[in-house]
């Protein structure tokens, strides 16, 4: 019996320990990309967004279609509504990465490919879990406004913006839109959510919402903000919950 709760004890610790050096690594990281975005123009910002938007068009207008299918389906097909729900968040930070790449946007490149280790480790631990059903009606309220300017984001396209906007935003390619539709998207996965990529995203999602509003101008970003406070705040509201039971 002793033996026994030496090992827990010692198996507990180094849990402990191996959570701490990953907390420690997502923060240096945020604080890397907060140092990298600063050392940037908002003009560069702002011409580099909006050559990717331009340039990428009809690759954005595909992701649209892809995304809404999928979206469409994982709602209705509740029994696949994991694997389809993790396909998306899966396939908008990977694609992120890519578009990130091809373009060197140095920052978007580190975190989107942090993002898609911790989508796949959540999904393959079985932590990235959805139930749609029991979900609240403020997790409905602030996940709708996710989805709503992820596929709708009101920056970066030709006039005229509201209907290019929706065929054409940036989805999957550029942070704010994507960010904003991961929010929303983990808004409705199951509690206890995944903490690490919740609260990694939903960080990101508010630096950016701020950054986006204060920086670029763009005052969509509001709703980053609203969807990023309120992903985090519902993941350690509920963290704290589970531990006191």
């Amino acid at each position: 019996m002793k033996n026994a709760l030496e090992m827990k004890k010692k198996t507990e610790m180094k849990y402990n320990k191996k959570s701490l050096i990953t907390w420690i690594f997502l923060g240096m990281i945020f604080i890397l990309i907060v140092i990298m975005t600063f050392m940037r123009t908002p003009e560069h910002i702002i011409n580099t967004l909006t050559l990717i938007s331009s340039q990428l068009k009809y690759y954005f207008l595909a992701m649209h279609i892809v995304m809404i299918l999928l979206l469409g389906t994982g709602i209705v097909w509740k029994r696949f509504r994991n694997q389809i729900f993790f396909v998306m968040l899966f396939l908008l930070s990977l694609s992120s990465t890519v578009v990130s790449s091809i373009y060197v946007v140095i920052p978007n490149i580190i975190f989107f490919c942090v993002i898609t280790v911790l989508v796949l480790l959540s999904f393959g631990s079985k932590k990235l879990k959805f139930d749609l059903e029991n979900a609240k009606i403020l997790d409905w309220i602030f996940s709708s406004i996710g989805l709503l300017f992820g596929f709708w984001y009101l920056h970066w396209v030709e006039p005229p913006i509201v209907l290019n906007a929706l065929l054409y935003s940036p989805l999957g390619g550029v942070n704010c839109p994507t960010l904003v539709m991961m929010s929303a998207l983990l808004i409705l996965s199951k509690k206890p959510k995944p903490i690490r990529l919740t609260v990694f995203v939903g960080a990101l999602t508010i630096y950016f919402g701020f950054f986006g509003m204060i920086m670029l101008g763009a005052y969509v970003d509001i709703a980053l903000i609203l969807c990023g406070l309120y992903l985090i705040g519902d993941t350690l509201v509920n963290s704290i919950k589970n531990k006191r039971k």
